[in-house]
């Protein structure tokens, strides 16, 4: 049997897994797999008819200049055809564009140009946020959150932002206000946010996870106590407009809500309980678990081992050109001193297999973003994977995008 799954994200290439004619595979699909791609006049449609918003265009009437924050690299959204949908409408000759990069990092012009595209990139400022410098304090929310936000954002009199919704581990759901924390938010701000509130990282060795927040992915979205707080912060930001998509496993936009950065994400989170939802089994020999739309961030689909026999075999495959992603909290930034205030080992949920397998053509002796243990077997060829998995018949679950895929 023969499985095609997507890789390499931003070469949106394909591979193929050939697995033995008696084996029994069944591959593991999400709700929204088959959705089509929504056409530039659906996703116009959306956001001339906003929710809980003036129109973008009434909004910048009166305006001189706009601010475009975007999500970065570790989230799927092709941010560029929406950008292009939103400068048409807004009609200001000044405008700037803000990565949301939190607390991953930087990027570079090749992953703005992948985000954005090769016009936007040439035409327009574009930034990364820096959580350490830049910042404008504006008070705390009603949970002590100190809210430090880009100065460049709040310079600006019209803010919009472009992201999607996907399962999130901590939030329940992406989107909304977590573009504005973490997303353009100060280092002590997410810290709070993810870790006085939430309750995650090293703070795990004295508290429990916030009960809301606790197995939150896909299942809670208003009531979870970051999202709360987060939206706090993105009302004292005064976010204008946001544009928020649900994506299928090949990154394209299927359904796209505007309007009210609370709101819109709120009927997104709705549709998307069910879009993300994946029907799944237990008991399995062998889970391959695609990490594709968030493949720089593999650990997220490490959640697809409940399906997993005790003492069976994981299969991740991961092929981020770029490798894991730099993350200042919850990172590791050395083998003696690990480094980020919040830091976050390899998943406990790993320990229910007996063999971890790293599929990947981009291998790592330290990623800087924890993804398996350190006696993980790492190989670069699928047929390296069959090896390690011998030739007797297994029953056997592939999950095509891990990374977005929900089992509740």
């Amino acid at each position: 049997m023969k499985v095609r799954i997507p890789s390499y994200i931003w070469q949106d290439k394909e591979i193929e897994l050939e697995f033995p004619e008696n084996w029994e595979v069944k591959v593991l699909r999400m709700n929204g797999d088959d959705c089509q791609a929504l056409s530039r006049e659906e996703m116009l449609k959306a956001i001339r008819n906003p929710i809980a918003s003036k129109s973008l265009q009434k909004l910048a009437e009166s305006k001189d200049s706009a601010v475009i924050i975007f999500d970065d690299l570790t989230r799927p959204t092709k941010v560029g055809e929406i950008a292009e949908l939103v400068l048409e409408e807004i009609k200001l000759k000044e405008v700037t564009f803000i990565c949301a990069n939190g607390a991953h990092g930087t990027f570079d012009r090749e992953d703005f140009v992948f985000k954005l595209g090769e016009r936007i990139v040439e035409n327009y400022p574009v930034f990364n946020h820096n959580p350490y410098q830049n910042l404008d304090y504006l008070g705390e929310t009603s949970f002590g959150t100190p809210v430090e936000i880009n100065a460049e954002v709040m310079s600006y009199p019209l803010k919009i932002a472009i992201g999607s919704i996907l399962p999130h581990f901590q939030f329940g759901f992406g989107g909304g206000a977590k573009i504005i924390l973490p997303g353009v938010a100060g280092i002590r701000s997410i810290v709070y946010n993810h870790g006085i509130l939430g309750g995650w990282g090293t703070v795990q060795k004295f508290r429990d996870v916030h009960p809301t927040c606790n197995m939150a992915y896909g299942r809670v979205n208003e009531e979870n106590i970051q999202r709360r707080d987060a939206e706090e912060a993105a009302r004292m930001a005064k976010l204008d407009f946001i544009i928020n998509v649900l994506i299928n496993t090949r990154r394209d936009s299927t359904h796209l809500f505007a309007g009210d950065v609370v709101e819109a994400q709120r009927k997104g989170a709705e549709l998307a309980r069910e879009h993300y939802s994946t029907p799944i089994e237990f008991d399995f020999d062998v889970v391959v678990a695609n990490a594709y739309s968030k493949a720089n961030e593999a650990t997220l689909a490490t959640w697809t081992t409940i399906c997993l026999k005790e003492g069976g075999t994981f299969v991740l495959v991961c092929n981020p050109k770029g490798g894991q992603v730099s993350h200042y909290v919850h990172g590791r930034w050395g083998m003696r001193k690990k480094g980020g205030t919040l830091y976050l080992s390899p998943p406990e949920m790993l320990n229910k297999a007996g063999k971890v397998i790293l599929f990947s053509e981009f291998h790592e002796k330290q990623p800087a973003f924890e993804v398996v243990h350190e006696n993980a077997v790492k190989v670069k060829t699928w047929e390296e994977v069959l090896e390690e998995l011998g030739r007797e018949k297994k029953r056997v679950a592939v999950f095509p995008d891990a990374t977005i895929q929900k089992p509740f």
